[in-house]
């Protein structure tokens, strides 16, 4: 099966769209199937074929970027079967069309459904109108890793084609030393105002600073007023830009990682985190409550919080009793080792891309 995959961005690029669809094909490609990716930037060394273009990108939103000609150069392939990556992408438009022409079905994948504000709101009600029409009007199969997408597409996707299938890790790539060891209290992701860091921030002001607060990731716009706030607050917070290869090891200097998002599909860092034995605090957006109910149990509440006060509260309960998380961090450790792994998901999407190519032939 020749599987054609189209994504604004590729690792090396960091974002959990790009690590999906990166661990996605190499367990395709490791199961035998063919893969062709299209997409933007620059790298390399990839053991499927990775063909990149130039792209012109739009300011303020990190997955809108239009490759010329796209759709002519996805229609020049002998695919069995198309897929695509990110609401709010123009990736998908290009594909939807080139399977539409080929004749041949064309497979979606919603990582997530935008809460914006402002023009981002403006833009994604022109999006939901205009271009996502026309991808789910083509898809044969739309894949959501957060069933908490489910309820923002179901009225305009046709019954039964939608699949849930969440993300996964590649545990052995975070195998670190019993989080005491660590000594952050961690942010991990993009800089930028919906992943709402200032919170973090905030709750360790609020708390009397005394956590030492990493903030790794590259910036989209917030760092500068990040700093600021974090000199204000006199909170002892570093800053630091990630490489693809160093992830593992930020989890490794952590003693916990917290996420303070306005809104998430299925976060990759929660289960990195998970992989790494840390302690994992969230807000309970998207798929978080049902994940962390499922790997820490009657303790979920302990790892999620509804706002800075909430957080600060956390932080608190996780200083005074630390030792006592490290039995519920490693139970939880091994329940996503063992129910979250790539080649689970890539075994569940490869069956999809089956069934939606064997429904074409019948028609």
């Amino acid at each position: 099966m020749k599987i054609v995959q189209a994504v604004h961005s590729f690792p090396p690029a960091i974002g959990g769209i790009e690590r999906h669809a990166y661990e996605l094909c190499e367990c395709l490609h490791g199961m035998g199937e063919s893969i062709v990716v299209h997409t933007s930037g620059k790298g390399g060394g990839e053991p499927f074929l990775v063909k990149r273009h130039w792209a012109l990108k739009f300011p303020f939103f990190s997955s809108v970027s239009w490759i010329p000609f796209l759709a002519l150069r996805l229609m020049a392939e002998d695919a069995d079967v198309y897929a695509s990556h990110g609401y709010g992408s123009l990736m998908p438009v290009c594909t939807a069309v080139a399977a539409k022409v080929r004749g041949k079905p064309f497979v979606f994948t919603v990582h997530g459904y935008p809460q914006l504000s402002g023009m981002g709101r403006v833009a994604q009600w022109i999006y939901r109108n205009t271009f996502a029409r026309i991808i789910f009007a083509a898809s044969s199969r739309v894949i959501v890793v957060s069933r908490h997408s489910i309820p923002f597409i179901e009225g305009r996707v046709a019954p039964g084609k939608i699949v849930y299938i969440p993300n996964g890790v590649n545990a052995s790539a975070f195998e670190c030393p019993p989080f005491t060891e660590g000594e952050y209290f961690t942010y991990v992701g993009r800089l930028d105002k919906d992943k709402q860091v200032d919170m973090l921030i905030r709750a360790a002001a609020r708390t009397g600073g005394k956590e030492k607060i990493l903030i790794a990731g590259n910036d989209d716009g917030a760092k500068k007023s990040l700093e600021a706030l974090a000199k204000e607050l006199k909170v002892d917070a570093e800053f630091t830009e990630v490489q693809p290869g160093d992830v593992g090891k930020i989890y490794c200097y952590s003693k916990a990682i917290v996420l303070p998002s306005r809104y998430e599909g299925f976060s990759l860092v929660w289960l990195e985190a998970m992989a790494a034995g840390r302690p994992m605090f969230s807000t309970p957006v998207g798929e978080a409550p049902e994940l962390f109910r499922e790997v820490y149990g009657a303790d979920a509440e302990k790892f999620l919080f509804p706002d800075e006060a909430g957080l600060a509260e956390r932080l608190r309960e996780f200083g005074a009793k630390e030792k006592e998380y490290l039995r519920i961090v490693e139970k939880a450790k091994e329940k996503v080792k063992k129910d979250y792994s790539w080649k689970r998901v890539a075994e569940k999407t490869r069956e999809v891309y089956l069934s939606a190519i064997s429904e074409k032939k019948k028609k």
